[in-house]
């Protein structure tokens, strides 16, 4: 089969924006996650950051700070780092992670406020005093959500569907009466 002339224009100019926006796009660069992304308002969630080390040289320092409505209530430390928990911070120190690996840190946190957005200042360390900092985008969701009760819903809608038999059969009585 045979392409029209504009078909193949449309395909061709498709191909090139196609091809320019996967040679101009920026390379993804990793960074610090968290997981579970989610935290349950008035609740608490134990996030499991994974960080990444970029650089030539071993990260030797942690930090996170936590915004306002959230806080640090227990973390542990994965061998060898020791961790110091200070108002808002998480620090883990006294640690090594050589270049391109990755460690999980785990961090409880408690939410103590509305559900929104909430981001995290996360800063690694390194032995010359350099600080890379990452913003760590979270999500505050409401806090536990009611079970919901199927089979309430199944007898609500077969009493309305009940309601609207009986009105359809007194209806077709009037009609009959009135015939």
């Amino acid at each position: 089969m045979r392409c029209s002339g504009w078909s193949s224009r449309a395909i061709s100019a498709c191909s090139a924006a196609a091809l320019a926006a996967l040679l101009l796009a920026a390379t993804a660069s990793a960074h610090v996650v968290a997981r579970p992304q989610f935290l349950p308002a008035e609740g608490r969630t134990t996030l499991v950051l994974e960080v990444p080390n970029e650089r030539n040289e071993p990260m030797s320092g942690l930090s996170v700070t936590l915004p306002a409505g959230l806080a640090p209530v227990q973390a542990a430390a994965p061998s060898p780092w020791e961790l110091a928990l200070e108002g808002p911070r998480a620090t883990w120190t006294s640690g090594s992670l050589p270049p391109g690996l990755s460690a999980s840190f785990p961090l409880a946190v408690e939410a103590s406020t509305e559900p929104g957005p909430a981001t995290l200042q996360v800063e690694q360390r390194y032995p010359g005093g350099e600080v890379v900092r990452w913003p760590l985008a979270l999500t505050v969701t409401p806090g536990s959500v009611p079970r919901e009760h199927p089979w309430r819903g199944i007898a609500v809608a077969l009493v309305g569907l009940g309601l609207l038999a009986g009105l359809g059969a007194l209806a077709w009585r009037r009609r009959d009466r009135a015939a």
